[in-house]
């Protein structure tokens, strides 16, 4: 069963809010400090988030006043994007920048185990994923997961 903070921390684009330094260094003050000295601010200036559906999608560091992917979850009334009748779409697409880096282009991938398995085992599995996606163990499409 998935608590109703961590459904809550499962944004409408398949990001896992709950796994983002950002949410964690709230919590984890060695992190605050990590962040901190890394984007070279205090600590007590650096802007922490609540998550993606706690900020109703004004997330730090995203780019946007709030985010246009939110904004449109929320005006179609879906509780996911894969909810929608136009899923997937560009909203979703890979971003370009660091594309090999950051977790945001696993959403398409995050959202169908949303819908396939259900937020609680999505919530469960989460880092395992994320893990293997950052490190590398699907070296090619349509390959196995590498152990």
């Amino acid at each position: 069963m998935v608590t109703s903070e961590e459904k809550v921390l499962i944004a409408p684009c398949g990001i896992y809010c709950g796994d983002c330094p950002l949410f964690s260094a709230r919590t984890d003050e060695d992190l605050c400090q990590k962040i901190a000295k890394a984007r070279g601010v205090p600590k007590d200036k650096l802007v922490l988030c609540i998550g993606c559906r706690l900020a109703a999608g004004n997330v730090p560091g995203s780019g946007e006043a709030v985010c246009s992917t939110y904004i449109c979850a929320s005006n179609k009334g879906v509780e996911f994007c894969y909810q929608c009748i136009d899923f997937p779409c560009l909203k979703l697409a890979p971003c370009a920048d660091r594309a090999g880096e950051i977790p945001h282009n696993t959403k398409i991938y995050n959202l169908l185990l949303v819908k396939k398995d259900g937020q609680a085992a999505f919530v469960r599995n989460y880092r395992d994923h994320i893990r293997l996606y950052l490190h590398g163990k699907k070296p090619r499409a349509g390959g196995e997961i590498q152990a």
